[in-house]
């Protein structure tokens, strides 16, 4: 795409990731209008050459794409209901990158339908600082042809974009099913630093270990997901009443250690309904069973 024929881009929201994506948009040569309801946020994008709307109505009619990065689809809505800013979406690419559920996306892409909007909606799978390069991803979803006219500028800001279908909430439903996994991992890699910590490791130390050994965490999840898509939990190793076992050590050290038992109980709790259940000799996945 030549700076010639790069389509004019507004971007509202200007928080850390709504600023990161004007920046980039603003490197690869698109003429970028912006709106934020704190005009703070946005002077330095202006000095970096984009152009202040003083109203969200008049950011969406700047441009053929409107990017809203707002924190949520609550607000999303509100902002669509100033004064002349539905009106002014009419025949414009509406590409929501706001957080929510995968209702919130349907709800929203209703709405749009009905009003004669041209929709798609958007996870983005990075950090602020990820925004632009080439292995940065968006996962989107929706009406195709609207991801078809999205996907050329999109892919300004985030290289390695997918299309993950034509329902609207697909896009949100992988972002929370990541974002699970990340946050479960995250709550569990605070319990490991003051493991090592308590024992005079270093939370660096966790942390490069876990790096290196990524592929193979990677590896068990993806069995796991497997043992659970086929339905045979009948595995000849790691079961859930080993596994559940298991945590009392860790139950153990922390309460040695003087540091909080708030992650293994809760492990713990989640491994020993599956067993008293009845699934303790099948595999450590059988827990799946019981949420």
């Amino acid at each position: 795409m030549t700076t010639a024929t790069k389509k004019k881009v507004s971007v509202i929201g200007l928080g850390d990731m709504g600023a990161a994506l004007v920046r980039s948009f603003l490197q690869q040569g698109h003429t970028v209008t912006v709106w934020n309801r704190s005009t703070a946020k946005a002077a330095p994008l202006q000095e970096a050459g984009a152009l202040v709307a003083d109203s969200v109505t008049a950011a969406i009619a700047a441009s053929e794409v409107v990017i809203f990065c707002v924190t949520n689809y609550p607000i999303s809505r509100t902002l669509l209901d100033t004064p002349g800013a539905t009106a002014a979406l009419k025949g414009k690419l509406f590409v929501q990158l706001s957080s929510g559920t995968p209702q919130e996306a349907r709800e929203l892409d209703a709405w749009a339908t009905q009003e004669g909007i041209t929709y798609v909606d958007g996870a983005i799978m990075a950090v602020p600082d990820q925004i632009g390069r080439p292995d940065t991803v968006f996962f989107m979803s929706g009406n195709h042809d609207a991801y078809t006219q999205s996907e050329a500028t999109l892919k300004s800001v985030a290289g390695a974009m997918q299309y993950m279908g034509t329902d609207p909430g697909a896009a949100s439903a992988w972002d929370m099913g990541f974002l699970a996994v990340l946050f479960g991992a995250m709550s569990g890699f605070f319990h490991g630093i003051k493991l090592f910590e308590s024992e005079g490791l270093t939370a660096a130390a966790l942390g490069n270990m876990i790096a290196q050994l990524a592929p193979a965490l990677g590896e068990m999840l993806k069995q796991q997901g497997d043992i659970i898509a086929s339905g045979n939990y009948k595995v000849n190793h790691s079961s859930l009443g080993l596994c559940a076992g298991s945590m009392d050590m860790f139950i153990q050290h922390a309460k040695e250690a003087n540091i909080s038992t708030e992650v293994p109980t809760f492990i713990k709790g989640i491994f020993q309904r599956g067993v008293d259940a009845g699934y303790g000799s099948e595999h450590v996945a059988a827990a799946y069973k019981t949420y």
